[in-house]
């Protein structure tokens, strides 16, 4: 078992991962109707270099050649530099809809990382393997890699309704700073936390 850096073969196994860390937002965002599924559009990015989903961008739990979790990093520097990106590969695929669909979800629901913080997303484990500590692994990992980087702060949203996810996140030392309401009826709220590694041993 092992913690590495994301390759572009990885594609096939994480994009799944990626749609399972939210699949509501996702259906919504990159909606089907006016573009492809979703799964296909992760699979074709994660293996590309340019957008917020590429490879470049996370880290996986693998077990042997099989990759068993997931998780993404951002710092403002780092999320801004994938914002044409993105735009460029939104429009392509699901045109201004989708552009706009995505601006107004990072505005409402998931903020921008601010200055001095490391922003966790796609965190995910197989549904198999769920249940073994696996995503605290990932997360103590990005501790010290947040450490290592001089962030003050390591930062995340997560679903109100993912009640899970938000009971590992608050036994792991992260505080919910913000709760940010839904703006229609298929999104969930969500709640931004901190966690201050300043105060983590």
């Amino acid at each position: 078992m092992s913690i590495r850096k994301a390759e572009s073969r990885d594609a096939s196994q994480i994009a799944p991962l990626i749609l399972s860390s939210g699949p509501v937002a996702f259906e919504y965002i990159f909606s089907r109707s006016h573009g492809p599924e979703v799964i296909n559009f992760l699979n074709a990015e994660f293996a590309k270099n340019r957008t917020m989903f590429s490879h470049r961008h996370h880290f996986v739990y693998d077990l042997g050649s099989e990759v068993m979790a997931s998780i993404g990093s951002f710092d403002a520097a780092s999320h801004g530099a994938t914002f044409l990106g993105n735009a460029k590969a939104i429009f392509r695929h699901y045109g201004v809809r989708g552009i706009l669909k995505g601006l107004i979800f990072e505005l409402r629901l998931v903020k921008a990382p601010r200055k001095a913080c490391l922003y966790l997303c796609h965190i995910a484990v197989r549904a198999d393997s769920r249940g073994k500590g696996i995503a605290a692994q990932m997360i103590n990992f990005m501790m010290k890699k947040g450490r290592e980087g001089g962030y003050r702060y390591l930062s995340l949203d997560v679903a109100e309704k993912n009640t899970n996810a938000f009971r590992l996140y608050q036994e792991m030392g992260f505080k919910v700073i913000q709760r940010n309401m839904s703006y229609n009826k298929v999104l969930d709220n969500h709640l931004y936390m901190e966690l201050d590694l300043r105060h983590i041993d």
